[in-house]
């Protein structure tokens, strides 16, 4: 008696899983309580999600002058051909403007320049120890875009002290 009212418990909640699901499936007026599960973002999530702004383009973000551009770009002797080393740079916080760049190979601020591998670019930069764990360098926005490297992209540059 116990197993055949066992086998009619889990028949009942097969059944109402099935239920569910094609309940879920079909195309139900937007009052109708079910539909209110899988429905568009509530009144809370418009406000949280309003306000982000609009996409804006990278050259709308970078502030650097022409004047910066060309300083920053501006061949420079290296004090030392010794490079500091390589490394795998990834955009920072747009936010930072200027010239920089924040890498594990630096201990202490100073003036370096930065080589990418990829497009054979330099830039003029104040190189700045990072302050995350990590092997990975950030590099401003502005110094992305002199070296043209992409923005989403993981360049490898060569790190030079001025």
């Amino acid at each position: 008696m116990n197993l055949n009212l066992y086998s009619i418990f889990k028949l009942f909640w097969a059944g109402f899983c099935v239920g569910l699901l094609l309940v879920s499936c079909t195309n139900l007026p937007r009052e109708h309580p079910l539909n209110q599960l899988f429905s568009a973002p509530s009144q809370a999530d418009k406000k949280w999600l309003s306000g982000t702004g609009t996409p804006k383009l990278a050259s709308a973000l970078d502030v650097a002058t022409l004047q910066q551009r060309l300083a920053a770009s501006q061949q420079v002797t290296l004090t030392s051909s010794k490079s500091l080393g390589s490394t795998i740079a990834s955009l920072g916080n747009p936010a930072e403007t200027g010239f920089w760049l924040k890498t594990p190979l630096v201990e202490k601020r100073q003036l370096g320049r930065i080589v990418s591998k990829e497009t054979g670019k330099s830039v003029n930069v104040t190189l700045m120890p990072l302050e995350t764990q990590g092997s990975g360098s950030q590099v401003s926005l502005s110094a992305m875009r002199l070296m043209g490297v992409s923005l989403i992209g993981l360049p490898e540059i060569n790190v030079y002290p001025l």
